[in-house]
């Protein structure tokens, strides 16, 4: 009895830390942080900077963009860029296509009379491979990486340039907001803002961790090729850089949208890759847990390791109260948790129904969302371990009003 106990107790008592105990942990630290600055400005007002910039002061900068397939979007992804509010004389567009076998390379060909260029890599190997190869070829310190589905806010680049500035930041990230959201998305769209606002709070304490593919920029310099058999490699790339020494930051007002898949299932599809790269990034860049480094051990254990591994603490959380609630005394503490355990599953098997009444499925969505996430993870732990998720990407229709 103790000993299934100490598993229920921990693992619940993680799982709570991870969504509940560390936002509250970040809240406290972020909020001394930004006093101390505050205090430091006053006393001092020598620790912060502005950025103000003359037409002729904005450094260049490339926009390299990894594509597959990708017709029905590129043509607009291309206009987008040509449409941002920053010198013309300085933007480089730079398109890699991963053996697209569409009219995408016909496409971005049409544009090079307007400057933007295409690195047709026949063979396929993922975006990755495209980065490796891409990256070094542009001609600017400042390289902006996104996917070929997204569209940025005009005044995207400069708010991630700006940064810059300052010469200990290696790379920004930008803020990404989810377009047309289908009510199934409903859960995804809260789970979302609670990502960003751990992200804010992170931020201030100079330890954000990777980035989203679909709007960061680093400076060239401090790209080195990954393995090819990278997965996630918006969160490797700015934390092999943080492993250098340099800061990365979170620019809310650089803007980027993106539409979201057609339904949630193919959006978890999505997610089980991205799981089964997170455990491969744990290998990658376990040096980062190494408390000497500060905050960022802390936000890379709690917000990230623990979020990871939340599927066997809620299994084993789960088996442990139930044996307990079994071999207790009827009507005991552990069958009264059981109780919330098994109606929190209950509702978010209900959320699956696409026939259930709006209203209640609505109700219902976070759960499933939550608990759809964390089966997606465990999914994508088991493509890890046997090594069978492959490096290039499926292309998945994004949904459209």
């Amino acid at each position: 009895m103790l000993a299934l106990e100490i598993v229920f107790w921990a693992s619940a008592g993680l799982i709570v830390y991870a969504y509940i105990g560390y936002p509250v942990v970040l809240f406290v630290l972020s909020s001394a942080s930004q006093m101390i600055r505050d205090l430091r400005f006053i006393f001092n007002r020598a620790d912060r900077r502005t950025f103000h910039r003359t037409e002729e002061d904005w450094p260049g900068v490339s926009i390299v963009i990894a594509a597959y397939n990708e017709e029905d979007v590129i043509a607009a992804r291309i206009e987008n860029c040509l449409a941002l509010d920053y010198p013309r004389e300085r933007l480089e567009i730079l398109v890699g296509s991963d053996g697209s076998t569409d009219a995408t390379n016909q496409i971005v060909a049409s544009y090079a009379d307007r400057g933007v260029k295409l690195a047709n890599f026949t063979d396929r190997g993922g975006k990755i491979s495209v980065l490796n190869r891409l990256v070094p070829m542009a001609t600017h310190e400042f390289v902006l990486l996104s996917d070929a589905n997204t569209m940025y806010d005009p005044g995207a680049a400069r708010h991630l340039v700006k940064h810059f500035a300052d010469k200990d930041v290696g790379a920004v990230e930008g803020e990404l907001t989810y377009q047309s959201l289908s009510p199934d998305h409903k859960g995804e769209t809260t789970y979302w803002r609670y990502e960003v606002m751990l992200k804010f709070m992170e931020n201030k304490l100079g330890a954000i961790l990777g980035a989203h593919g679909a709007i960061y920029a680093i400076r060239k310099s401090l790209f080195s090729p990954v393995p090819g058999n990278t997965i996630v490699d918006d969160f490797v790339i700015p934390l092999k850089i943080a492993e250098k020494g340099y800061k990365r930051i979170y620019s809310p007002e650089a803007r980027a949208f993106e539409h979201t898949a057609p339904s949630l299932k193919a959006e978890l599809v999505r997610r089980e890759r991205i799981a089964a790269g997170n455990f491969q990034a744990i290998l990658m860049l376990w040096r980062l847990l190494n408390p000497l480094r500060g905050y960022i051990a802390f936000t890379f254990f709690s917000h990230k390791i623990l979020r990871w591994t939340a599927p066997f603490f809620m299994l084993s959380a789960l088996a442990a109260n139930v044996a307990l609630a079994v071999l207790g005394p009827r009507g005991g503490l552990y069958t009264w948790l059981l109780v919330p355990q098994i109606a929190f599953y209950a509702t978010a098997w209900l959320g699956s129904w696409p026939g259930l009444w709006p209203r209640i499925r609505r109700l219902c969505a976070t759960q499933y969302y939550f608990v759809s996430m964390n089966v997606a993870m465990f999914r994508g732990f088991i493509k890890f371990v046997r090594g069978s998720q492959q490096v290039t990407w499926k292309k998945i229709k994004r949904y459209q009003e």
